[in-house]
């Protein structure tokens, strides 16, 4: 094409904007007028709109999601995702079909009450219509949430209340996100309901999930983002030939893979960077815990060894039962390398009790009738695992853990009575030893969690101990045998459980009392992947020959214990403790039963009525506990048997090097995709431009590309002429070619005869020339650097 055919080819023809025929005869608005507004699926244009409301819903569905750090379980998921599509699909609808603000936010709220009622009480309505009933129900589903809130701590179970109040927050937000978003244009600000949602479960939840509940709301925040910004864009920014169809592409890409990689740094990162896993400054889950309706205590481990040793004659209950077992007050399942510790979700104790986890071993059902006298607890103690209770004063139950407390506005549990009917496993060693080694996710989350600076020593010792072990239940009972074998049961040591001390204890000391064998046995069962606990309660005490079902329990029978996960036969209780074994348990873990009696009353262990398949075989150890131990002095390097034993490494270099790794694989992961992405990108523009007119665009675009990364400054609100006068400044030897392509890409926009086939591959020509020169105005560093450019994405 030479500058003749330009000029030609630029005539404007008749400025009514009717496009003439072919034949020279004007085309009228019957056949087409030109140019004619084309569809998004003929443009080749993303949908933009109908992703950002998708993207939105996603928002939303993400707070949503941060509920599972409130709620116990999934169950309650699938209702409120429901009900979040269908808000975000009535307004969308409402919005497109041109309904005021006013009247799409009263209809979506109109429509979430009646959602609400048919989901959460659908039961009291009449024909799906609201009655009386339907109010009186939600009205006190809701009262006893409000109660609940200042009870329970998080997890807790999905109460009907939670879900109501829940599902009201959805409808709200979602009434004021969609007016946010898509009315005022106020993107950020239409997440704020979601945000709302997503922090006050964070504050207030468990420590459920949260880097992936965290990663997954902010991509899908930023991707709503994103969208916005590219479908605003591509309505108010002067796009020139297909760049309003490649524009918001481009910038999705790019956008896209900053994300990816921002996010990924983010999630794996974070959570190594030094302090990630400290306590917190100020908790402000913790805000409050001093109120009448908390139930934070300190940990029942603290008060073992004044028990033992302080409060030894004094007598904290009695229990009336047919069975002997030991009387267990709580679980502890949290470890922070300083105590163990626990903080249940309970509700309501009244008559029967849900299982904590199904036991495939026969138990045996039997009451107690307990009287509690000097306890200065919350706690209630029982044989596990508790199936009901009755009382006259109320009480509440946490199922994870099997406890029981009494009500918020009672202190203590002294001068309580009360029965309770328990199952007792009776668990054989060869079903145990053939238990499942699937571990379920829940029970992973919460009972195998270590600190990152757990001693290398001490794991490496678990895992020589348990090397050969054939099942998780051999596992464990040659960690109990270890430490039955040998350690010496010794009230004088110190209290204490955190990580130095069991360093100590296990590897030098050896000597120490139910505190450090327990939390010391459940630490070493976690470090090579069992899921442990420590229980803590009493021994069975002691009764008489008078009435052998009454014991009395004192405190010197305080006690604590490890259980273990053992797939279907749920928690199973070992005994690591020299000198205690608890009743019916021998058969599995080889430890006759036993418990320590001063004798200062008259008092001795004694037997009482018990499931005749189930008696011991030995009887009763009464005498002060000890058994034959390795001397540690024998030991070399706190090993065993000589073994020299590693010292622990930096856990700093590993952090370090995971976060160096990282970076890397991020800025290699960048530059790929650069390339890869600009390569696909340009090689599918060519393959797409096969008209005359596209490959003229397809040119200018390049040109604008090439003379922009040689810093020569274009706006796109210039003209096509403008533009080749500011790169004539510029760039001189790209004077004529731009100048060429400036008159084509105006000819093919206004000018009445389509471009031929000749006229695209000049354009393409002129446009290599440009790129040429624009290059060799470049440096090779700028070349390197413009080449690894993030913009190289948005020009192809």
């Amino acid at each position: 094409m030479d500058r003749g055919d330009a000029l030609e080819w630029s005539d404007l023809g008749d400025p009514t904007g009717e496009r003439p025929a072919t034949d020279g005869s004007p085309m009228t608005a019957a056949t087409e007028t030109w140019p004619r507004r084309r569809t998004a699926s003929e443009t080749g244009e993303l949908p933009l709109l109908l992703l950002s409301e998708i993207a939105l819903t996603a928002v939303t569905l993400a707070g949503v999601l941060g509920l599972r750090r409130a709620f116990l379980g999934t169950e309650w998921f699938p209702a409120l995702a429901v009900q979040v599509v269908a808000a975000h699909g009535l307004a969308a609808f409402l919005r497109r079909r041109g309904v005021s603000i006013a009247g799409s936010v009263a209809l979506v709220l109109a429509a979430g009450f009646i959602a609400v009622t048919w989901v959460h009480a659908g039961d009291t309505t009449a024909f799906g219509i609201p009655t009386g009933d339907t109010f009186e129900a939600i009205a006190t589903a809701l009262n006893d949430a409000g109660t609940m809130f200042s009870e329970v701590k998080a997890p807790t179970d999905a109460l009907p209340g939670f879900l109501i109040a829940s599902s009201a927050a959805v409808w709200l937000g979602v009434a004021l996100s969609d007016w946010a978003a898509f009315r005022i244009g106020a993107s950020l600000e239409s997440t704020l309901p979601s945000a709302t949602l997503f922090l006050l479960t964070a504050v207030l939840g468990a420590d459920v999930d949260r880097v992936l509940v965290a990663t997954v709301w902010v991509v899908t925040v930023l991707a709503f983002l994103l969208l916005r910004r590219a479908d605003r864009l591509g309505h108010t920014a002067t796009w020139v030939g297909d760049r309003k169809r490649t524009g918001p592409r481009s910038m999705l890409i790019l956008g896209g893979a900053l994300m990816a990689v921002a996010v990924l740094v983010a999630a794996v990162i974070g959570p190594r960077l030094p302090g990630a896993e400290s306590e917190a400054i100020l908790s402000l889950t913790e805000i409050g815990d001093d109120g009448p309706g908390t139930r934070v205590t300190v940990s029942p481990l603290v008060d073992i060894r004044s028990r033992l040793v302080e409060q030894a004659d004094v007598e904290v209950f009695s229990v009336r039962s047919p069975v002997r077992s030991y009387w267990r007050l709580t679980s502890l399942d949290r470890f922070d390398g300083r105590i163990w510790s626990s903080n249940g979700s309970y509700g309501s104790a009244d008559g029967d009790l849900d299982d904590g986890v199904p036991v495939a071993s026969e138990r045996v059902t039997f009451e107690q009738s307990f009287s509690i006298n000097a306890l200065a607890q919350i706690w209630l103690p029982a044989a596990y695992e508790p199936q009901s209770v009755a009382t006259a004063v109320d009480l509440r139950y946490d199922e994870v853990s099997g406890t029981i407390i009494v009500d918020t506005d009672i202190p203590t549990s002294d001068n309580t009575d009360y029965r309770v009917t328990s199952a007792l496993p009776q668990h054989d060693a060869a079903a145990l030893a053939t238990a499942s080694s699937e571990i379920p996710r829940d029970i992973a989350d919460r009972y195998l969690g270590l600190p990152d600076d757990f001693p290398v020593s001490v794991q490496s010792l678990a895992q020589e101990i348990t090397g050969d072990a054939t099942s998780t239940y051999d596992a464990a009972l040659r960690l109990q045998d270890f430490f039955q074998d040998n350690f010496t049961y010794d009230l004088d040591v110190g209290a204490g459980h955190n990580e130095e001390a069991i360093e100590q204890f296990v590897l030098e000391l050896r000597r120490g009392y139910c505190e450090q064998f327990a939390g010391s046995f459940a630490a070493m069962a976690r470090s090579i992947g069992i899921p442990a606990r420590v229980a803590v309660g009493f021994t069975p005490g002691n009764s008489n020959a008078v009435d052998p079902t009454l014991y009395r329990v004192r405190g010197e029978h305080a006690h604590a214990w490890p259980e273990v996960f053992l797939g279907e036969y749920g928690w199973v209780m070992f005994e690591p403790t020299p000198g205690r074994g608890a009743p019916f348990t021998e058969q599995y873990t080889g430890v006759p039963e036993a418990q320590v009696s001063s004798g200062g009353n008259g008092a001795t262990a004694t037997t009482a009525v018990s499931p005749p398949s189930t008696e011991p075989t030995t009887s009763p150890d009464t005498s002060q506990p000890g058994r034959d131990t390795v001397n540690p002095d024998d030991l070399e390097s706190g090993g065993i048997d000589g073994a020299e034993t590693e010292p622990a490494p930096n856990p700093w270099f590993g952090r370090v090097a995971w976060g160096a790794g990282i970076l890397v694989a991020a800025v290699a992961l960048y530059l790929l995709t650069v390339l890869v992405v600009t390569a696909l990108r340009r090689q599918r523009r060519r393959r797409a431009a096969v008209e005359p007119g596209q490959q003229v665009a397809l040119a200018w675009d390049d040109s604008l590309g090439a003379v922009r990364r040689a810093g020569v400054p274009i706006r796109d609100a210039l003209t096509q002429t403008e533009v080749a006068e500011r790169v004539a400044q510029r760039l001189p030897g790209a004077a004529e070619p731009m100048e060429i392509l400036a008159m084509a890409v105006q000819a093919t926009a206004y000018a009445p005869v389509a471009p031929s086939t000749d006229d695209g591959a000049d354009a393409r020509v002129h446009a290599s020339e440009v790129e040429r020169v624009a290059k060799a105005s470049m440096s090779r560093t700028e070349r390197l650097r413009t080449r690894f450019d993030p913009r190289r994405l948005r020009d192809g």
